[in-house]
């Protein structure tokens, strides 16, 4: 038979899947383009400190599952932070280079 119970640990086996997997894409992303200028460092910090926050929570209440989502988007925030940091100007593309400042002006040429 079909529970309430049952249903909640489905769509919560299916939330902790999706929170595992919710900023690999960006990690993907950073790492191939060598680019994290745009990454929100506030928004990262934040996110760790709340999901360290929640391991806590999980930790006490052993709550596996849910752990091992806090664990994962710890890990991969924290990986962010450290390609902001190594990584962290943009870099610019052809399009955006100034063509005046390719073309050092001299003044006896005036």
């Amino acid at each position: 038979m079909i529970t309430i119970e049952g249903i909640a640990n489905v769509v919560s086996m299916i939330g902790t899947a999706c929170g595992l997997f919710s900023r690999v894409p960006q990690v993907y992303k950073v790492y191939k383009t060598k680019s994290a200028g745009d990454l929100s460092s506030q928004t990262m910090a934040i996110n760790i400190t709340a999901n360290s926050c929640f391991l806590f929570y999980t930790l006490v209440h052993q709550q596996w599952p849910i752990m091992l989502n806090c664990l994962s988007v710890i890990t991969l925030e924290s990986s962010l932070v450290i390609m902001k940091h190594k990584y962290g100007h943009m870099k610019k593309s052809s399009s955006q280079t100034s063509l005046v400042d390719m073309v050092p002006l001299d003044s006896d040429e005036l």
